[in-house]
């Protein structure tokens, strides 16, 4: 086999994402095949480690970061809060508590005794707040003292509100914004009012939850809705709100003002839960961002821009998963978004080019505080936090996502596109998923060869060097497959069907069905014997080649009697010698039946007597007509006409007869559909 590595000169272009390519003739069970990854999607179905893959099928080196784990077990990390100082604030679920990361690690900072904490937001004298649920209470938080936690200070329970989705604190109306379900209503909180008068209602929707709360820099509040409609909503600090867009889909579910604009993303569900009640609580607390998680299939999301024309623009759109939180870098002109699942951040710009900014193990990317001094996400299905790092990583892999070969397959060369010195290596399985049963990772031999054990499934990954500007825009996998062998399911004879009046078909209809995994060129040879008989005869003549699933059988030329049928299915022709497989089928006894029953019948009195004989099949109906009238059943003497000689007899139809000559006909039916008949004139 030739092995290559990079493709000097060679362009991709042409070939399509993922395609399994044929090096010859398709359907060839031994060929040479190839797989090959050439765009966005292909190249970042994998697992990114601190590599970002961009929106035109490049991959390059990423942003660095380092994890930091939690002192708790921590199911979900719904926000965070840049605290200005280099260390941001995570508020979590399912205790109710935040903690502060800094310098590596993460302590504990407050404990609400509410189930979530779903949002945080500093005031204009540093003080922080936090929204909770499923009580829709609004706390001031005391930072730690002497390394005791102190109990955080209730400043507002809000009238009618289980859920406080988000809070944004406002310097105009020296107030904290909270937007809240499942009665869909914007409060603003006075803290110097705390705890009883607090709490004011600035807009009451017609949606049951407002999931999403950012504030421009005239006042007014930018309000994004969810239950039932993707509304983006202007509360001005005086005036009548407005509806600056809606989007497509069910919910937003998060805002940031970007300029003179405005970022959102919206998801879409395939199917609805429930729908939405002002007047009913929510009997459990959803996953972060909301009702996401109660939706019974994954849904999709999008990331709009939002102009001040109030003019729309779908910046980014994925198809697998929602969107849980953005944010604007203005600086770099491009929006962070979080993922539901895969557990990325992309970074979109607003000429629409994308990203991968960060990958990681963890499923859910539910919080981000990716503009401030601090560069942070945070996770959930598992919560952790991870802190952006500066300068360019000294360790960068690509992994690819697995190759399925269909059938165990012996993985040849890797070929790439781009630049740099890659360390590439491989492995495989036979499993679809990577686990304790596959191969571990193997460099690639001298030629970039494979030499991991065979495998239906494999996967490669290449190392990125530590210096110099490496990019990677395209990968293949060669393989060869094993063959593996056509099986016949089915084998049937009949008669073939005929038109009333046409002489009945001497030729037996002989169809099978076949499962054919490598979709192999197949001859087909036929046998037959007679039951009893101990040698197979072939049915085609000359060597005859045989590729279709079908054959009519002309048995004209038989002894009456049962036979059997046999059918070979071969892939030679796609095989070479040793590499052949033959699949046998033998089907149940055919009767070959080809002469009609010999009748005999008379007239006794008003009585019609007579036998069928037939010499190979059992006699299954006889029937009788007078003057080529409606033919009436005759019954057996036995009772059951069920052997090939039958003596029969009935009742004369005499009805509506005149007296004088007249025709009996008698006719009888065999197993294989033959008839005989015999006719008599008598009087009456």
């Amino acid at each position: 086999m030739t092995r290559l590595g990079r493709w000097p000169g060679l362009a991709l272009a042409g070939l399509a994402a993922g395609a399994v390519l044929a090096v010859a003739a398709p359907g060839s069970g031994v060929t040479t095949r190839a797989s090959t990854l050439d765009n966005a999607a292909e190249l970042g179905a994998g697992v990114l480690d601190r590599v970002a893959v961009t929106s035109d099928g490049t991959v390059v080196r990423g942003e660095d970061f380092a994890r930091v784990a939690p002192p708790d077990v921590v199911g979900s990390v719904w926000a965070l809060l840049d605290d200005g100082a280099g260390a941001v604030l995570a508020a979590t679920g399912t205790d109710g508590r935040v903690y502060r990361i800094a310098d590596g690690r993460a302590e504990r900072w407050s404990e609400t005794g509410a189930v979530v904490v779903t949002s945080l937001a500093r005031g204009a004298d540093g003080a922080v707040y936090a929204g909770t649920m499923p009580d829709g209470r609004v706390y001031r938080l005391v930072p730690p003292r002497g390394g005791q936690l102190q109990a955080p200070v209730l400043v507002a329970e809000l009238p009618g509100a289980q859920h406080v989705w988000a809070v944004q604190w406002d310097p105009a109306r020296h107030a904290l914004l909270c937007a809240t379900g499942p009665d869909g209503k914007l409060f603003a909180v006075d803290p110097a009012r705390a705890p009883a008068d607090a709490a004011t209602v600035l807009f009451d929707s017609e949606e049951p939850h407002l999931y999403a709360l950012a504030l421009r820099p005239d006042g007014e509040a930018l309000v994004g809705t969810g239950g039932g409609h993707a509304l983006v909503l202007g509360v001005p600090r005086s005036g009548r709100p407005r509806v600056l867009a809606r989007l497509t889909g069910d919910e937003v579910k998060g805002i940031a003002v970007a300029g003179d604009g405005i970022v959102a993303v919206a998801n879409e569900f395939p199917e609805q839960p429930e729908a939405a009640r002002r007047t009913v609580a929510q009997s459990r607390a959803p996953a972060p961002g909301g009702s996401t998680a109660a939706r019974p299939r994954p849904g999709h999301g999008a990331l709009w821009r939002i102009q001040p024309s109030g003019v729309t623009e779908r910046l980014y759109a994925n198809a697998d998963t929602h969107l849980t939180a953005v944010q604007w870098d203005d600086r770099r002109r491009e929006a962070f978004v979080g993922l539901g699942a895969g557990g990325r951040v992309v970074a979109v710009g607003t000429d629409r080019t994308t990203r991968v900014a960060f990958d990681v193990d963890e499923q859910a990317v539910t919080a981000l505080a990716m503009v401030g001094g601090a560069r942070y996400f945070a996770t959930s299905d598992g919560g952790a936090f991870y802190r952006g790092l500066d300068g360019a990583p000294q360790a960068a892999t690509w992994h690819s996502r697995v190759l399925d070969a269909g059938a165990p397959a012996r993985w040849g060369t890797v070929r790439f596109r781009g630049a740099g010195g890659f360390a590439w290596e491989s492995r495989t399985g036979n499993g679809d998923l990577p686990d304790a049963t596959w191969s571990a990772w193997e460099p690639l031999d001298a030629d970039a060869g494979v030499r991991s054990p065979r495998g239906r499934y494999a996967q490669v990954r290449a190392r990125f060097p530590t210096t110099g500007d490496a990019v990677l825009r395209a990968v293949t996998a060669f393989y060869l497959p094993e063959n593996q062998r056509a099986v016949l399911t089915e084998l049937t004879a009949a008669a073939p069907e005929t038109k009333a009046g046409d002489a009945r078909s001497t030729a037996l209809k002989l169809a099978w069905k076949v499962e054919n995994p490598d979709n192999d060129t197949l001859r087909y040879r036929l046998y037959f014997r007679g039951d009893g008989d101990a040698t197979w005869r072939g049915l085609l003549r000359n060597q005859e080649w045989l590729a279709t699933p079908s054959f009519d059988w002309a048995t004209e030329g038989l002894a009456e009697g049962w036979y059997r049928v046999e059918v070979e299915a071969s892939d030679e022709a796609s095989n070479p010698d040793g590499e052949v497989t033959r699949d046998v089928r033998v089907s149940e006894p055919v009767l070959v039946d080809n002469t009609a029953p010999t009748v005999t019948v008379r007239v006794d009195g008003d009585r019609v007597r007579g036998t069928a004989d037939d010499g190979a099949s059992a006699l299954l109906r006889v029937e009788a007509s007078v003057d080529g009238g409606e033919w009436r059943p005759l019954r057996a003497d036995d009772g059951v006409l069920d052997e090939p000689r039958e003596a029969f007899a009935g009742a004369l139809p005499a009805a509506g007869l005149r007296a004088g000559e007249h025709v009996l006909t008698a006719r009888a039916f065999d197993e294989a559909g033959n008839v005989g008949t015999q006719s008599v004139r008598y009087r009456r």
